[in-house]
């Protein structure tokens, strides 16, 4: 029944929503997504992700038992080559709500702004390079 459900909400296909939630057991709690806001010199940091060709905030899956601070940390270093500070949140969105994304479970995404330490862009599997833009 919930794979009828999600397959009405989302049009993802039965056998994808079924090979997702087959890896879970009990109770479908929403993901975690944290991304960090870098401003520096009236500049955003970004990143090219590789899995889409699109440009994003830094950021990705919080890790089990790491705080949305160390997330933040972690995935400005792996995509970006950033080492930051992390300083507040700054927002909090319901992926859906705000994103045109085609997931068939919830996303929170929680946004981190982050004061830059050092910056060195590195090769590595997730991004194809990084760099800070204009605000427009």
């Amino acid at each position: 029944m919930s794979v009828e459900i999600l397959h009405e909400y989302t049009e993802i296909n039965h056998e994808k929503i079924r090979d997702l939630f087959s890896s879970e057991t009990g109770y479908q709690t929403p993901k975690v997504d944290v991304r960090a806001a870098v401003f520096s010199d009236n500049k955003i940091l970004m990143v090219h992700e590789k899995v889409d060709g699109k440009w994003s905030l830094p950021g990705g899956w919080a890790d089990v038992n790491s705080s949305v601070s160390e997330s933040a940390v972690k995935e400005c270093f792996e995509e970006a080559g950033a080492i930051v500070r992390p300083e507040r949140i700054i927002a909090i969105q319901l992926g859906n709500r705000h994103n045109n994304h085609n997931f068939p479970y919830t996303i929170y995404k929680i946004f981190v702004e982050c004061e830059l330490v050092e910056y060195s862009f590195m090769e590595n599997t997730e991004t194809l390079g990084s760099g800070f833009y204009n605000l427009d």
